[in-house]
């Protein structure tokens, strides 16, 4: 699979970004205010006309810095403003895929292929970490580009191309040399990386050259278990095929994450695969445990026959442990939604939205949660989001219950002050009071109002089990 055509003249907001490094830095360096004139000037010039490819440009620049009697890599790190050392014009040139440029450079300036920016990146990372030009990637090599030099966190070239999903940049890599395996501070491996994104020909590129399909990282676990947190069928079958163990990883095995996450296809091929349902997570909960309390029903059914009965469980079964995970979600909501009503009365409102964010998460089904968070984006002036949760709320039809238990109905009083304001709310917004919730007293629902743009926001759920700290 080619890299893609990318150009310097697309969306330069996007173009070098990476979530393993820093994105690029590609702006030319402005000459110092105390500059001594045509040496700075003329790298600054130079570095310009090479990321725009414009070579007549690139020449006449050189030539100002040869008469000079300095090189190219030499001027520009001799350029008075220390900001301005962050990268020669071979990295602008490699990153925006000028071959020509980097031919000229290279050939006729004698710029260092393995020059370092103030990040330790090489030309060849931000060849790869920018359009990912085969052509600049193969030029480099053949003029001794080191594969495995990385930067100041140990992020090499493979790194980036298994990010990008570049095969055949990976492919130039490896056959140059490159360790298939290296282990870099914050990332894992490629073969992690690659698992992550879903790129499954370089997965399989990396296994052909012989990557270890159970690779342990401290960030991201196994292969396997990052393939889950990426949503990957096909790299989980792929690197089930190359004998990964279905069962590494342990607390945080395939299995308990693919419970968590309700990847129903993934837990039948792991199933099939001999992965043991028996083995608990950190909190000593089997994956059908994790799956009833994240209300994956399906995942349930899958894992039930495959799971030894537990002795806690007084009706083992299904239903039985379905309607346990709900008992105990909605225990853990209830908790929650009294932590958000006590940050709301102290009108910490950011904290009090998390917290009933996190509750609906939990208990999708209270309209209530709905209302008291649309109050808080009115306070927090986040107009769109409150009535966002204010059209949730009425399309739910709030139903409080008559009933003469005080202790039953007081902490409803609260709630029925909430959906006064939903209707003040709306009310401010120019909905007109005929489209407001409905009478608290009674299930009827209100008069059709003025239709209500629906909510196009997707709730971010929160995992009862999040693994880690990148997968959220």
């Amino acid at each position: 699979m080619a890299a893609p055509a990318a150009s310097p003249d697309d969306d330069l907001s996007a173009f070098g970004k990476s979530s393993l490094r820093p994105q690029l830095d590609l702006q030319p360096p402005q000459v110092p205010e105390n500059s001594d004139g045509d040496v700075d000037r003329a790298v600054a010039d130079l570095l310009a006309a090479a990321f725009d490819g414009d070579i007549p440009r690139a020449r006449k620049s050189a030539k100002k810095l040869v008469k000079a009697g300095k090189g190219v890599d030499e001027a520009v790190a001799a350029v008075g403003d220390p900001e301005s050392k962050r990268h020669g014009p071979l990295h602008l040139a490699a990153a925006a895929g000028k071959v020509e440029m980097c031919k000229l450079l290279i050939k006729d300036f004698h710029a260092n292929v393995d020059a370092t920016d103030v990040q330790g990146a090489t030309p060849l990372v931000f060849a790869v970490q920018g359009t990912g030009s085969t052509d600049v990637v193969s030029l480099l090599l053949s003029h001794g580009a080191d594969a495995n030099m990385g930067d100041t966190g140990g992020i090499v070239p493979l790194h980036i191309a298994a990010e990008r999903g570049f095969y055949e940049v990976a492919e130039l890599l490896l056959s140059d040399g490159a360790e298939v395996d290296p282990i870099c501070e914050n990332s894992g491996a490629p073969i992690h990386i690659a698992a992550k994104h879903g790129h499954a020909e370089v997965l399989e590129l990396l296994l052909q050259n012989e990557a270890d399909s159970d690779r342990f990282s401290p960030t991201f676990n196994t292969p396997l278990v990052v393939s889950l947190f990426g949503s990957s069928v096909e790299c989980l079958e792929i690197l089930i095929e190359a004998g990964a163990d279905v069962n590494a990883g342990s607390p945080v095995t395939p299995l308990t994450v693919a419970a968590d996450k309700g990847l129903t296809d993934c837990i039948k091929f792991l199933l099939e695969a001999d992965a043991d349902a028996n083995i608990p997570d950190e909190n000593g909960k089997m994956p059908v445990e994790i799956a009833a309390l994240k209300g994956q029903e399906e995942c349930v059914e899958l894992l039930f026959p495959a799971t030894t009965p537990l002795p806690e469980y007084a009706d083992w079964s299904i239903d039985g442990i379905i309607q346990h995970g709900k008992t105990v979600r909605l225990r853990q909501a209830y908790k929650i939604k009294a932590e958000g009503d006590a940050a709301f009365r102290k009108k910490d409102y950011q904290l009090a939205s998390s917290r009933y964010t996190l509750a609906l998460d939990m208990d999708p089904d209270d309209s209530t949660m709905y209302a008291k968070r649309s109050l808080c984006f009115q306070h927090m002036n986040d107009k769109e989001s409150a009535l966002a949760d204010a059209n949730a709320y009425r399309d739910m039809q709030l139903d409080l219950p008559d009933s003469g238990d005080e202790e039953e109905v007081a902490p409803l009083k609260l709630v029925e002050e909430y959906c006064k304001g939903i209707e003040a709310l709306m009310s401010g917004l120019n909905l007109g009071p005929e489209s407001g919730p409905a009478d608290k007293g009674s299930s009827t629902k209100a008069a059709p109002g003025p239709p209500l743009r629906r909510s196009t926001r997707a709730r971010k759920p929160n995992a009862y089990y999040s693994g880690p700290e990148w997968a959220s």
